[in-house]
């Protein structure tokens, strides 16, 4: 009797061991109160109330490592502009534009906005669509410009949603203009020559399925999704340095 009773604890302390060094006990699953709740988006503009999108991150729901048969995913860090434009006490210089830059990519279909410099976020566009995405020159060949430009003007487009008129032409595009017009490569319309145009910004659009799949359809401006164009309308002050490369 005496011996049986001096060994029945050997088996649970091998146990013990055994699920000490095993990899269930070093991950344990996440629990309901581990997970965070979302926060609740409050009635205000996309900038205040981000959207998964917006920021990065995505509701993966409180899936249970053994209960789902798989573990959450962990959500992709903020854009250091994202961050830094969250994180912003002073007000002033969330309004500023001198604390905003856009840079927009023809050939990548691309539009980046950049916070104090940093990062904060990338959207689809699509621009002209002269299939020679060359920089514009006059009125109505189709083209976007190129250079370096200002958001002047902010207004409500019945077609596009929103409108962010920048100022085309600069100095820049009339010195091209100037020059195509000595070598005589700007076309006449009733024997006169087309002027520079204008009129030239980022909007919306009112076929979402060009957008989608990438078609260039644009006599000259930057498109982007509505719900992105409204993004932009809240963020970008009136002043903001908009550069449009090839």
């Amino acid at each position: 009797m005496t011996a049986k009773l001096s060994t029945w604890w050997m088996p649970v302390v091998a146990a013990a061991v055994y699920f000490a060094g095993s990899p269930c006990a070093a991950q344990s699953s996440p629990s309901a109160a581990n997970v965070a709740a979302p926060a609740a988006s409050p009635a205000v503009s996309p900038a205040a109330a981000p959207s998964p999108a917006v920021d990065g991150r995505a509701d993966h729901g409180a899936e249970d490592g053994h209960a789902g048969g798989k573990l959450a995913e962990v959500a992709p860090p903020l854009m250091p502009g994202r961050k830094m434009y969250l994180e912003e006490h002073d007000q002033a210089d969330v309004h500023a534009s001198t604390s905003w830059a856009v840079m927009a990519h023809k050939s990548r279909q691309e539009l980046v906005v950049y916070y104090k410099s940093r990062l904060y976020k990338k959207y689809h566009a699509v621009f002209g669509r002269n299939l020679d995405r060359s920089v514009k020159i006059y009125e109505g060949d189709r083209r976007t410009p190129e250079g370096a430009y200002r958001i002047i003007s902010k207004e409500t487009n019945p077609r596009f949603t929103r409108f962010l008129g920048i100022d085309y032409p600069n100095g820049v595009d009339m010195m091209r203009y100037r020059e195509s017009k000595a070598a005589r490569e700007i076309p006449k319309v009733d024997g006169r020559l087309i002027g520079q145009g204008g009129r030239i910004g980022i909007h919306g659009t009112d076929d979402p399925r060009l957008n989608r799949t990438g078609v260039n359809w644009t006599t000259g401006c930057i498109s982007v999704n509505n719900g992105d164009v409204l993004e932009l309308d809240w963020l970008l002050p009136v002043g903001t340095y908009v550069i449009i490369k090839p």
